[in-house]
């Protein structure tokens, strides 16, 4: 697979084709929105949504963190979709066999009891996490960002491409701001939301095994 090198801040940051991002410099993974026990959540709604996407997802957390051998890996929100729930004892499991210090900026989505999360090993950050110039969060800034330059998530960012015969592809994508950047949902059948960039954005589609750069093929707001 192949990552997009790119510099925001003056540090070089990997976007990964696995809807990831590497910081080099202190080799940190940074990801956010894996809904773990969405479907499971749904199910017990009566809406019938397949079994697999947390095994998925954690098997996919599981290959990044082999490929990059990180020392921390940052989940900036949403780890979980709703309250305790079947899907926690599996992520407690795979907490367990990991080497690497997990952290987690807390989401809207993240309800559980802080003790549960730390029980299994997580470091919470429920007022961001501040580091050199970036500032992670879950949410996208309202207003003005401030000094430090906001990596987030919350929205699932999507784009949808064009090609000949009217064909359209939906794929997920990292916008790359110039004060706040937005990561992609990590989470296995979480959704797109297409989004309609800024002037000044970079948008990064991740494709099967490369991130592209679609900046001029998106038609961007003229806010």
């Amino acid at each position: 697979m192949h990552s997009a090198k790119i510099h925001v801040a003056s540090e070089q940051l990997l976007l990964h084709p696995g809807r990831a991002l590497f910081w080099p410099r202190l080799q940190w993974l940074v990801l956010g929105d894996l809904h773990l026990g969405k479907a499971a959540h749904f199910r017990k709604a009566g809406v019938p949504l397949p079994e697999g996407n947390d095994e998925r997802t954690l098997a996919r957390l599981d290959a990044l963190i082999a490929h990059f051998s990180p020392k921390r890996v940052v989940i900036i929100g949403d780890l979980f979709h709703s309250a305790h729930n079947q899907a926690w004892l599996p992520f407690h499991a795979w907490c367990g066999r990991q080497r690497v210090d997990l952290h987690l900026v807390t989401g809207n989505h993240d309800r559980l009891a802080d003790r549960r999360y730390r029980d299994a090993g997580l470091t919470l950050h429920t007022d961001g996490l501040r580091e050199g110039a970036f500032r992670l969060e879950h949410e996208p800034p309202s207003g003005d960002p401030g000094e430090q330059h906001v990596i987030c998530g919350h929205l699932h960012p999507g784009v949808v491409l064009h090609g000949r015969g009217d064909q359209r592809l939906r794929l997920a994508c990292f916008v790359m701001g110039e004060r706040s950047s937005i990561l992609p949902a990590f989470g296995s059948g979480t959704g797109l939301h297409v989004v309609k960039p800024k002037r000044g954005d970079r948008i990064f589609a991740c494709a099967e095994q490369r991130v592209m750069e679609v900046t001029g093929l998106v038609v961007p707001s003229r806010v």
